[in-house]
């Protein structure tokens, strides 16, 4: 099972979601039945040793800045238009 570092993100919207992806970061947020959503980032070189070509539904750890570890799988990629396979948003499902 992977382990990925996210961070809380407390700003969210159209303006720093762009600010993030210029930092090579990029948004997501997580849901679930059993917490309130949680809008998070994660850094692009953190996601660099994943597979993303069999991503969905596979079981992931995201961990944050408080060591809080979330139990997680991909429920939706979204990639760049145009460029070459750049995750532009994840949505995870907690489980």
């Amino acid at each position: 099972m992977h382990c990925i570092k996210c961070f809380q993100r407390i700003k969210t919207g159209k303006k720093f979601s762009k600010h993030l992806r210029k930092n090579n970061k990029f948004p997501a947020i997580i849901y679930g039945k059993k917490i309130k959503e949680i809008s998070i980032f994660i850094k692009n070189q953190d996601m660099s040793n994943v597979d993303l070509s069999n991503f969905l539904n596979k079981k992931l750890n995201l961990i944050d800045e408080q060591n809080n570890i979330f139990k997680v799988k991909v429920l939706d990629i979204q990639y760049h238009p145009y460029k070459n396979k750049k995750v532009y948003h994840i949505d995870f499902l907690s489980i």
